[in-house]
Formats: C-alpha cells, structure tokens, sequence
C-alpha cells in the first residue's frame, strides 16, 4: 500500500537506487574475492557456487535423415504477397451526424 502512495518519479528513483546498490555490491564483492571459491565465516560463498562453471546435460537429439528429397523441399509462398495494394476507389461517407463546423 506504501508503494501505491508514492509519486510515479519516487518509485523510479527508488528503483534506480536499488538497480546501482546491487550493481555495486556485486563488483565490490568481485574486485575484493576475486573468481575463486572462497569463504565469509567459514561458509562457502554461495555466490562462488552458483556462477561456477556447470556441466549441462545435454537431451538426446533425434536422428534425421542424411538425404532429403529434393521434392519433399518446397518454398513456402503463403507468406509472399504484394507489399502495397490500391486502395479501392473513394472512401465511403461517414455514418456520424454532420459536424458544426461547415
């Protein structure tokens, strides 16, 4: 409800403001620990662990055929079509009552 009471150009200010703290908290943490793991108490930075580099398991990937057949390959024209058409002829007239300024 707090949120809702605030002028537009406060939220985004404020917005702002929470964006640059955590850009600069983040370098800040970087510059002084660098990449490796490392620890703050004795506890492993979590940090350290999620940006690690992971092996992804990669899915399988179905076989596909070696060859097409040249027949099987069509260009698909749907998609082609003239850029611009004529409009046709004059507009209709409008179906408002007349305006006051004639």
């Amino acid at each position: 409800m707090l949120i809702r009471l605030m002028p537009f150009r406060t939220r985004k200010i404020l917005l702002l403001g929470l964006l640059m703290w955590v850009q600069v908290t983040s370098s800040s943490h970087a510059t002084l620990f660098g990449d490796g793991p490392h620890e703050h108490d004795g506890i492993q930075c979590e940090l350290a662990l999620v940006s690690s580099h992971q092996v992804a398991i990669e899915p399988d990937l179905p076989k596909l055929p070696d060859h097409w057949p040249a027949s099987e390959i069509t260009p698909d024209t749907a998609f082609f079509g003239p850029v611009w058409t004529r409009p046709p002829g004059r507009a209709p007239p409008p179906r408002g009552p007349p305006s006051s300024k004639q």
